[in-house]
């Protein structure tokens, strides 16, 4: 279904012009969006809780794989972002995902992402230095597959997080993370590798 020149599947029915309800399983899914070309993609065996979306820019895209469970708030600001979730993720309440100017967010399968976790690709303001000239640009941010993020995680703007890995509540991220590795700490370390972690308690 088109509104206007932007893109939305699995969104249905549309109540409002910038302000859509949809018939997916879940409730109180709002998705907000100002501009054109911007492209909306939600598997339909994916439940959505809770769910706002904020588009304000032109040539934006949201993907959500199958068998995720989305809450939060999903984000994006300018032009040509893109945010990409993978299939059977699950997104706990007030988690907060932010594309700003351009960059990605791709979170891969099987993750498992905590209560107000907050991943971003910028830090919002300028920092300029002595000569005036902005120093804290934008960056993208990826996250591999069976990635665990505790609560309250920050991952702050070109992060990258290998495979199945676990990041510690409260820990602030910033750098690469190797596959199969625990990090914990602000700002995050590695502390123990050659591990992998499982939802189920045994």
């Amino acid at each position: 279904m088109k509104n206007g020149n932007n893109k939305v599947k699995k969104l249905l029915p549309w109540q409002h012009q910038h302000h859509h309800w949809s018939d997916q399983p879940g409730v109180n899914k709002r998705i907000q969006i100002a501009g054109i070309n911007n492209q909306i993609f939600i598997s339909k065996s994916t439940s959505l809780y809770n769910l706002q979306v904020i588009i304000n820019g032109n040539n934006n895209k949201l993907k959500i794989g199958e068998n995720c469970t989305i809450s939060g708030f999903i984000e994006m600001f300018g032009d040509g972002n893109e945010i990409s979730i993978g299939k059977d993720t699950l997104i706990s309440s007030d988690v907060r995902l932010t594309a700003h100017r351009g960059k990605h967010i791709k979170i891969g399968e099987r993750c498992l992402i905590a209560d107000l976790t907050d991943i971003r690709t910028t830090d919002s303001h300028s920092i300029l230095n002595d000569q005036k000239e902005r120093i804290n640009y934008d960056e993208s941010v990826e996250i591999g597959d069976r990635v665990w993020l505790a609560r309250e995680v920050m991952v702050l703007k070109g992060t990258i997080i290998g495979n199945d890995v676990v990041i510690g509540p409260r820990s602030v991220v910033s750098q690469k993370i190797p596959p199969n590795s625990i990090a914990v700490g602000f700002p995050a370390r590695v502390v123990r590798t050659n591990t992998t972690w499982l939802v189920e308690s045994i």
